[in-house]
């Protein structure tokens, strides 16, 4: 199975929880985890906020950060652009990287994002559903 993962998700990361073991063992699971280079940026630009979610420091959001990005493969925007005036029909603009990038691969998103289920062009699953399917 191939996941497109929305920030999020990934904000979940720093904290020891489900998603954190999903993401950890998604190779075991079967799954590949992707998502626009964009998502990246967003939990860099918001780093306080991740921090005190978290409740972590600085060197420990930039060690787990390394991390995360050894088991989601990051795509550049120009690798999906193609698919962003379609994405647009879907979404709001913030989240047209998520969508452009599942449409170019084909693939289901995982989000936590109520809108995001509001459009059948694409499957969406929450993190309950995940914990569902794998655990």
């Amino acid at each position: 199975m191939q996941l497109v993962v929305d920030t999020n998700i990934l904000v979940s990361f720093f904290r020891p929880n489900p998603v954190r073991s999903i993401i950890m063992n998604s190779a075991s699971l079967g799954i590949r985890l992707l998502t626009p280079e964009r998502t990246i940026d967003e939990l860099k630009k918001n780093e306080p906020d991740v921090l005190k979610y978290s409740k972590i420091n600085s060197a420990r959001f930039n060690e787990i950060l390394s991390d995360l990005t050894k088991f989601i493969e990051v795509f550049p925007k120009e690798s999906f652009r193609e698919f962003e005036q379609e994405a647009k029909q879907l979404v709001h603009e913030k989240d047209i990287p998520i969508f452009a990038l599942a449409l170019k691969l084909n693939c289901a998103i995982w989000s936590n994002e109520p809108s995001f289920k509001q459009q059948s062009k694409l499957p969406v699953f929450s993190t309950r559903d995940m914990i569902e399917l794998f655990y």
